[in-house]
């Protein structure tokens, strides 16, 4: 077991868990929740976002993984992030649909 760890409140956690271990309603409510802020990020500022800007995407959707008790390292979630803002990105200046993206 030396990849888990047992949290303050008894749980044991897997501390080498990636993006594909979480369920896959995890996995889309994590994903949702990253496209959805980024989005309105992006629309309220009208441009693409500068770093600060990107970590506070991340650290607003990190909030909500915290209180979902969702346990994933941050890398995975920022990663994952770093994949997919292009895609998004891209698919705001065509001015498709942006619910269904993934």
């Amino acid at each position: 077991m030396k990849n888990h760890t047992r949290r303050p409140n008894g749980q044991l956690i897997q501390t080498n868990k990636k993006w594909s271990h979480l369920k896959q309603k995890q996995r889309e409510d994590i994903s949702n929740w990253l496209r959805e802020a980024y989005i309105s990020k992006v629309k309220t500022n009208n441009r693409r976002l500068k770093p600060a800007e990107h970590e506070d995407v991340l650290e607003q959707v990190l909030t909500k993984i915290h209180e979902r008790e969702i346990w994933i390292p941050e890398y995975e979630v920022e990663r994952y992030y770093k994949e997919k803002i292009n895609k998004w990105h891209n698919k705001i200046e065509k001015g498709g649909n942006t619910r269904k993206l993934d």
